[in-house]
């Protein structure tokens, strides 16, 4: 994982599948593979029946537990907000997630090096000024 600076994103650089990080480990001779972002809320112990990860910060590969970026939330509440924040086109269009896999892999090979703030914005369609806060 690779940390922006501040109270940036914490972005996945490991295997990518569907636009999330994927992570795969054995724990007591079993082999289990998560979405990175619910492993994380696994790690900060709010991964529980029924929670989601939800991304406030609307970057897929993020894995850093706090309100402004994942949190454990509902698949209701997680349709909410992506809805207020115009991304609800994606769920439904197959070709939409393709983009969304190549967009994530774009961003992880962008700062699998170290962040560097101009290759990020670059490839994650980020067109804000890189020092203005997000919305939500």
């Amino acid at each position: 994982m690779v940390k922006a600076p501040g109270n940036g994103c914490w972005i996945w650089t490991g295997a990518v599948s569907d636009g999330y990080g994927r992570i795969s480990w054995r724990s007591a001779g079993v082999s289990r593979t998560e979405y990175a972002h619910r492993f994380a809320l696994l790690i900060a112990g709010q991964l529980r029946e029924g929670v989601i990860g939800e991304h406030r910060c609307n970057e897929p590969l993020c894995v850093r537990v706090d309100p402004g970026h994942l949190i454990a939330s509902t698949q209701s509440a997680n349709l909410l907000y992506a809805v207020a924040c115009g991304r609800t086109g994606i769920i439904r269009n197959p070709a939409e997630r393709r983009d969304r896999h190549a967009r994530s892999v774009a961003v992880r090979d962008a700062v699998a090096g170290g962040w560097y703030a101009g290759a990020y914005a670059r490839v994650s369609g980020n067109t804000a000024p890189l020092d203005t806060p997000p919305l939500f």
